[in-house]
């Protein structure tokens, strides 16, 4: 093989490895104690409580006026024009409370005070902008809530999780820096060899990868540590492990060049003296040292380095370690994790309780708070993260911007990524091109794929028809001809793999998980799509499995001949998985995220910007309204917002010329939607799916008897969302008042339909994820007047759901011939369509090219 392909092959020869370290690392993220998520879902509970909605708590606000005006429209009875006095996110007024004067007359929050989904810079606040909350309500569930107690309990509970996956990645990061030291030349190769057995004695050779089941046990190795406890401090920042002979190295896992080895102690101590007379440097071991450079015992910490930088030789220096040096007894990764566990618990409880809330009431809480409470741990970065590779430098992040940072989401993406290069490196990974070979490592491997067996799956009698959409228009070469991962591969230039199957080219990738390479779309390798697994037969063909067909049953209940097969992709995604759900949403928020980052959106600053007639937030722009802008660390466009929060009532309109829209003229309100749609940007690398339900409007029954059939047109006539998390599917093509035998919430019946876009299938769909008020839906959006075609249809059966599958195609929509609405079924026909809305303008808008 060549260079190239043996690299590749060690990379795929070690990735289910790195899989199983990175589900460790998400495990541990997701379970972290965020105390700003924790305020995050505390103050959702509240607003779900009391208004009965799912809203963002960072968009809603609490406005506070010295003048009121009485008003039977609105909710609490009362109206204010101009500024507030005094504005704050629900999130700050968590933290910070009502004032004072008001805490002991809460009768009168509800009259100068009140909640409202817009800023500070709105000209009025009543009945059109206002959430339905009081602010008596709310008082009282900030003072039954005790944020302190309930963060101790995420420490706590975390610690009980994770104190052995903590050393476990501990030791990954270890073995990654050892790399890194190596190949500076901060380490010989021997000294290497040495340490990397601390993580795992039988690392006996630099070619050998670590494996999940060593890093689990606890080493015995010949290194001896100790750490030194520079001013008292109980941070092991700074140790010194000793290897054969007097060779010794310093560990300093925070810094920027982690492992350096030196002769002899002496040589150590004089490299740490040189280093604490640099005063930035100084600094550094400072922070390193102490959880808050400000506390009491920070100032002896502060003496005792320059104490070090200020001795008059190395075996001065060398004598005030020593007399600080603390041995390490039994597993030096346990002493870490120890550590870390005390530092995180006397953080922990730190947080100012309620009593001292109401006692001590000041307006610049909050910004003690977030330093206490806002990032990932007290003040400094903590000691935890630098442990596991997240330090400040790799993270990307300065530690006051990691604090005051407002997108939980993106900190801990940008921990995961820095977490996984420590991963990477510690495998001995090597990129092979573009990214690729991180990319294998870090993607969420589908959930699909992660729990099946291939045992029992069979030949596939007509892979042509299962592979038709993930045919590549690609010239392969010749294949790898060495047995082995790669036999029968072809390998391109960016490491990117491909085989031919019946003469066809298709992209595949290895599923370390099953053990087989699976058919994947050639233009992304990680999508979320169904299995389609392959393996090389004895003659050296590639061959396509598929599931068993279901035996038994009976027959689809119209007779209409539909194909009836089982799922392993919905068996799991017809599951109800809140963790796993939110994974997937999260995934496509950050997926929208980096969407948008790439267009030119305004950007606002948090005080406000102005409402139009009807209330809805926008910026100015050449003189015209701008309803989408950035506002700090968020997306924002109200009239999307307003949609998903009042979808019923705008696609009532729609659907069936109902005019109950609260926020003005339903047809100038869709054409300003339409207008911001528009303009935001689209792809199509996703799979989209939308359920449906009899019992919601929404029935599949003219699927399963044949009414419609595959070639036929369908157009949407509302506003129509997909979702590209298929948990989400479940809520909307079964009736969630009723249960399955076994407790599931939703009973699928012959009504139920779930539609499938796949990726590269449709063009116009807008992801309105960041501005939507149900993020977790991981919505994308289709306006009226966008046709489909029917590619397939089936009915996929599983243990407690059946319904018909429809896969979509966007096509443009023909000027004659007859299409079908995609909601009803129903014949399309324009003139009826706007004698419902009374509106031919509109109607013509979406269905007149």
């Amino acid at each position: 093989m060549t260079p190239l392909e043996q690299t590749l092959c060690h990379n795929l020869q070690v990735l289910g490895t790195g899989h199983a370290l990175a589900r460790l690392v998400d495990d541990v993220l997701r379970d972290y104690p965020d105390p700003y998520e924790l305020a995050l879902r505390n103050a959702q509970a509240i607003l779900q409580r009391h208004t009965g909605k799912k809203l963002d708590p960072e968009r809603v606000w609490w406005h506070q006026f010295n003048h009121a005006s009485s008003s039977s429209r609105s909710f609490t009875g009362w109206v204010h024009s101009g500024p507030p006095g005094r504005s704050m996110g629900l999130l700050q007024l968590m933290i910070q409370r009502f004032d004072l004067p008001f805490q002991d007359a809460s009768d009168e929050l509800d009259v100068y005070g009140g909640f409202y989904r817009q800023g500070p810079g709105a000209a009025w606040y009543d009945e059109r902008n206002e959430v339905r909350l009081l602010a008596r309500d709310v008082q009282a569930d900030f003072w039954a809530l005790d944020l302190g107690a309930k963060h101790c309990e995420q420490v706590a509970t975390f610690w009980s999780r994770h104190a052995e996956n903590f050393r476990v990645l501990a030791k990954i990061n270890l073995l990654a820096q050892i790399a890194v030291a190596r190949d500076a030349g901060r380490l010989a190769p021997d000294d290497a060899q040495c340490l990397r057995q601390m993580a795992d004695q039988h690392l006996t050779a630099i070619g050998v990868a670590p494996t999940l089941e060593g890093l689990r046990r606890h080493a015995m190795t010949p290194i001896t540590a100790s750490w030194f406890a520079v001013g008292g401090s109980d941070r092991a920042a700074i140790t010194c492990l000793r290897l054969s002979g007097t060779r010794v190295v310093v560990y300093l896992p925070w810094a920027q060049e982690v492992l350096r080895a030196f002769e002899t102690p002496l040589a150590m101590a004089a490299w740490l003296r040189q280093q604490l007379q640099d005063g930035q440097l100084r600094a550094g071991y400072l922070g390193a040292l102490t959880a808050d450079p400000h506390a009491a015992g920070a100032a002896a910490i502060r003496e005792a380095l320059q104490a070090l930088a200020d001795t008059d030789c190395a075996a001065d220096a060398l004598a005030l370690l020593l007399a600080s040096a603390r041995p390490v007894v039994g597993d030096y990764f346990a002493l870490l994790a120890a550590q870390a566990r005390e530092e995180m618990r006397r953080g922990a409880e730190r947080i100012t309780s309620n009593s001292e809330l109401r006692s001590g009431m000041w307006r610049g809480y909050l910004g003690a708070f977030l330093k206490v409470f806002g990032s990932f741990a007290p003040l400094g970065w903590p000691a935890a993260l630098v442990l596991l590779g997240a330090t400040v430098g790799k993270v990307g992040l300065d530690v006051d911007a990691a604090i005051h940072a407002k997108d939980a989401q993106g900190r801990k993406a940008a921990l995961r990524t820095a977490m996984l290069d420590s991963v990477f490196a510690a495998l001995g990974m090597i990129e092979v091109g573009f990214g690729s070979s991180f990319a294998s490592l870090s993607h969420v491997v589908p959930f699909h794929e992660n729990d099946i067996s291939l045992r029992g799956w069979t030949l596939s009698a007509n892979p042509a028809a299962e592979l038709e959409v993930r045919v590549a228009n690609r010239v392969l070469g010749a294949p790898i001809q060495t047995p082995g991962l790669l036999q029968g591969i072809t390998m391109g230039p960016s490491g990117d793999t491909w085989i031919a199957l019946e003469g066809v080219p298709y992209r595949v990738r290895y599923s370390p998980e099953l053990e087989h390479w699976l058919v994947v779309p050639s233009d992304n390798p990680f999508a979320y799509v169904p299995l389609r697994p392959v393996r090389l037969s004895s003659a050296g063909e590639w061959e396509l499995l598929e599931r068993p067909r279901l035996l038994g049953g009976s027959p689809p209940s119209s007779g209409a001949g539909l194909t009836r097969q089982g799922s392993a992709f919905w068996d799991e995604y017809m599951r109800t998985d809140l963790v796993r759900s939110n994974a997937l949403s999260n995934i496509a928020k950050a997926r929208h995220r980096a969407l948008l980052a790439q267009q030119d959106i305004l950007f606002v600053e948090e005080e406000g910007s102005p409402q139009d007639a009807d209330g809805f937030f926008h910026v100015m722009l050449n003189g015209e309204p701008e309803y989408t802008y950035r506002d700090g660390a968020h997306y924002r466009n109200d009239l999307i917002y307003t949609y998903t929060e009042e979808d019923s009532k705008i696609n009532s309109f729609l659907r069936e010329g109902r005019r109950e829209f609260a926020y003005g003229d339903e047809v100038e309100y869709v054409n300003k939607l339409a207008d911001s749609l528009v303009e935001l940007p689209k792809d199509s690398d996703v799979p989209l799916y939308r359920g449906g339900f009899g019992g919601r409007g929404t029935s599949g029954q003219h699927f399963r008897n044949g009414q419609l059939k595959v070639g036929d047109l369908l157009v949407s006539t509302d506003l129509t969302s997909f979702t590209e998390n298929p948990y989400i599917v479940r809520r909307f093509a079964a009736d969630t008042d009723q249960s399955t035998a076994t407790g599931v919430e939703g009973v699928f019946d012959d009504t139920s339909v779930v539609f499938e876009l796949p990726a590269g299938h449709y063009e116009r769909g807008v992801p309105i994820t960041l501005f939507s008020s149900l993020p977790a839906e991981a919505e994308t959006l289709f306006l009226p007047g966008t046709c489909f075609r029917i590619e397939n249809l089936s009915e996929i059966e599983g243990a407690d759901y059946h319904f018909v599958n429809v896969v979509l195609r966007e096509v443009s929509r023909p000027a004659s011939g007859t299409f079908y609405e995609l909601r009803t079924g129903q014949p399309f026909d324009l003139q009826a369509y706007a004698a419902r809305l009374d509106n031919q303008a509109l109607a013509s808008r979406f269905f007149e090219d």
